[in-house]
């Protein structure tokens, strides 16, 4: 029997039913498109770069990556250590420049999902969304990041104005959340408090100040500000891979005027060769040899390189590891006294030290002109043209400091390492 040609009521249910799933499967669908991770471009091997600002660092603060500015100065290294390449207004930070404009524009362009209030934190919990805060805002006590078990989970911050984080402030990533997936789009300075633990990548319109021991767990980017440190650890971003090579140990030791380094790896994964590197303030760097790797390893390795002319001063010595594909990575910094002749002449304990110093000198006291302590700004702190068997330097701040025996025959230099305990 030929059908009517009539639509039944329960028929135009169900293809509207059908047509509206679609249309909300495609808004569903837009939604996911705009919600995409920024273009980092070469700004993804930077733990911190500005484009425009100083970067100034006070105390022992450790940085895991590449730091740089492109218009400014960088001061405080050392004390403060880099693994990774520096970089000053070269053709580095000013294509990291155009790349944090770039990253930092594209989070402009993304569609809020969600509204939220300035005040952050206090055991809050957020799931993966771009969350839109119109004016200057803060965090608290602790903010919970939960990734509902999806390991590519995406978390973007826009705040209109300054993100500032009281003492203590935690973020905590739970069920597969990832720092390397959370963004923080500022239209202002950035400030972490005191001993706090921040996580993510920071894309700042303005200074990031990170104080007194505090942590940032990903990258810290401005497109204009200073970079201002204080006793910090950064670690870059982005976990999730697995390292190529485990490294288990990495000394230096001095023997017959010969800087003999050693070093130890558990596991190797796909690694071509290991670079060894030297320098005088830990921030300029120079290629002092290479020692091809095992490749492929499940066993302990052991390796060791000898440079036959140590600096006279103060040395510090990093590897630099190349896999077959290209790719590198930097790994301890370790760093001891002149390997010069003199060195065996002046001895002192402890190092690090409370401040309280014991020295020994071997040689002919009638040699003895004086004995100063600079700090890492080459600041005398301390003076004595008499030779005296124990310094006190217990009310000094925590740091590197530098001894300078000056003899009639020549000078000797040492470092000690200052803690408060």
């Amino acid at each position: 029997m030929r059908s009517s040609g009539k639509i039944h009521p329960a028929e135009t249910n169900s293809e509207f039913s059908l047509i509206g799933k679609i249309i909300i499967l495609l808004l569903l669908l837009q939604t996911v498109c705009l919600a995409q991770a920024p273009p980092l471009g070469t700004t993804s091997t930077f733990a911190l770069f500005t484009s425009i600002g100083a970067i100034d660092n006070v105390g022992t603060t450790n940085i895991a990556g590449d730091m740089g500015t492109d218009a400014g100065a960088i001061t405080g290294f050392p004390p403060g250590i880099v693994i990774g390449q520096v970089s000053v207004s070269d053709a580095a930070t000013a294509q990291a420049a155009v790349d944090v404009e770039a990253a930092y524009n594209f989070i402009t362009t993304v569609i809020c999902d969600s509204v939220i209030g300035n005040v952050l934190g206090n055991n809050q919990t957020l799931t993966p969304n771009v969350y839109c805060i119109g004016t200057a805002s803060t965090l608290n006590n602790t903010l919970i990041l939960d990734g509902l078990g999806n390991s590519a989970a995406l978390f973007v911050f826009k705040i209109d104005g300054a993100l500032t984080t009281g003492a203590f402030a935690n973020i905590v990533f739970i069920n597969s959340a990832s720092r390397g997936n959370v963004y923080w789009q500022i239209n202002g300075l950035f400030s972490l408090g005191d001993h706090s633990v921040f996580g993510g990548t920071i894309l700042a319109n303005g200074a990031i100040s990170l104080l007194d021991s505090s942590t940032l767990d990903g990258r810290g980017l401005s497109r204009a500000g200073a970079i201002l440190l204080s006793n910090n650890l950064v670690l870059g971003c982005c976990g999730g891979s697995t390292l190529p090579v485990e490294l288990l140990s990495f000394t230096a030791a001095c023997e017959n005027q010969i800087a003999v380094l050693k070093w130890t790896t558990v596991t190797e994964t796909n690694n071509n060769f290991f670079t060894i590197e030297r320098s005088l303030d830990a921030v300029r760097w120079e290629n002092i040899g290479t020692i091809d790797a095992a490749g492929n390893s499940n066993t302990m390795k052991s390796y060791s390189f000898s440079d036959e002319e140590p600096f006279d001063e103060v040395s510090y010595y990093r590897l630099k590891q190349t896999d077959f594909d290209g790719m590198y990575s930097y790994k301890h910094i370790v760093t001891f006294e002149s390997c010069g002749k003199n060195q065996e002449e002046l001895t002192f304990y402890p190092n690090p030290s409370t401040g309280e110093i014991n020295l020994l000198f071997k040689g002919d006291q009638n040699e003895f002109v004086s004995l100063s302590v600079f700090n890492s700004f080459g600041e005398e702190v301390y003076r004595s043209v008499k030779y005296q068997q124990e310094i006190n330097l217990s009310e000094k701040n925590e740091g590197i400091y530098f001894l300078h025996l000056h003899l009639v025959s020549g000078d000797i230099t040492k470092t000690v390492v200052i803690r408060n305990q």
